[in-house]
């Protein structure tokens, strides 16, 4: 190799790291912006006072023009069986599957695979994708002859009030997971309602991190803010699991991090994991080299161990433990 060569490679590998001192995370931009507006109001719970005279006038006087959900008498689901039936039929029909979510390209719409693996078997998401033809669209209709059509669309499209119903329970007893983080945001952020957001229970994360949260000022603030999202938006979050995906130069970062030293970007999600489980009892683990770590616990542990600690000297002891347990995670074999 030349001299010019190995200027040039020289300069490149500059400009790479000089970028890393000042470049975010790849999901900053979609935290700190804001979703686009709904063309239509977001359809709520059913109001029993819908068809009183007042609520017709209110909806005459609103500047923009209300939904309406009709009561559907004539439909015999609807009238003859109670709300509590329905509901079981609709957590039958649209609940308990483990939802792979991808997307051909930047531009495509977003695709929901159905795992065709038993829960026992969810380590390996991979392998149960790979059986799905990534070119071929999975179909909602009802009566195709397609062995991945869901069946799910169309009851939920078929009328507003099954739709007011049984939505929640769509996003409430299905796990979501997503293996790039522009898919992800895209559901998160472009996708979804910021209402609906709230009844999400389960969510799975490959995360890929392009380098150390604790790189930059920027990066810090986007990890840190990572957390808030899940603290704020997705607050009816029951199960948390994030896996950082194989990464040298975020590997890197940890081991040549001092595990004492490592609160600036641990923190976050410590604070986050006691936080949410003492509200709503979610747990959180965060996955590194296939090693789960469960920063709750970790905290826990150490408030157990000595009662007479405070929740700052706690936090300080949880976050260090949580560094050591991740870096020797990466520094084993895998």
């Amino acid at each position: 190799m030349d001299l010019n060569s190995l200027s040039s490679l020289a300069d490149y590998a500059y400009g790479v790291f000089d970028t890393q001192k000042t470049k975010g995370l790849p999901f900053g931009s979609y935290l700190h912006t804001s979703a686009p507006r709904r063309q239509r109001a977001l359809t709520g719970p059913l109001d029993s006072s819908q068809d009183s005279f007042w609520h017709k006038l209110q909806i005459l006087s609103a500047v923009e023009p209300q939904q309406q959900t009709y009561l559907q008498e004539q439909c015999g689901f609807l009238s003859m069986l109670p709300l509590d039936i329905r509901l079981m039929i609709y957590d039958m029909v649209l609940g308990g599957n483990f939802f792979h979510v991808t997307t051909n390209d930047s531009k495509s719409r977003l695709l929901a695979h159905i795992c065709k693996q038993t829960s026992t078997q969810q380590s390996d998401h991979q392998k149960c994708f790979a059986v799905t033809s990534r070119e071929q669209r999975p179909s909602s209709a009802p009566r195709e002859d397609y062995s991945d059509a869901t069946g799910l669309l169309p009851l939920l499209v078929s009328c507003r009030r099954i739709y007011s119903e049984a939505i929640d329970i769509l996003y409430n007893t299905n796990t979501f997971e997503f293996w790039e983080n522009r898919v992800a945001w895209r559901f998160l952020k472009l996708t979804i309602p910021r209402q609906r957001l709230r009844s999400i229970r389960r969510f799975r994360w490959d995360m890929q991190i392009p380098h150390h949260p604790d790189t930059n000022a920027r990066s810090r603030r986007d990890w840190s803010d990572l957390f808030v999202f899940f603290t704020n938006e997705t607050c009816g979050l029951q199960h948390l699991y994030l896996k950082l995906k194989k990464n040298h130069p975020m590997e890197a970062g940890i081991a040549q991090t001092r595990d004492e030293d490592a609160s600036g970007w641990i923190q976050p999600i410590v604070l986050m994991a006691v936080e949410a489980n003492t509200k709503r009892g979610c747990k959180v683990e965060i996955v590194t080299n296939g090693v789960v770590h469960e920063p709750k616990a970790i905290f826990q542990g150490f408030a157990r161990e000595d009662k007479a600690r405070t929740f700052d000297q706690n936090m300080e002891l949880a976050c260090s433990e949580m560094h050591r347990r991740m870096r020797l995670s990466l520094a084993s074999p895998g």
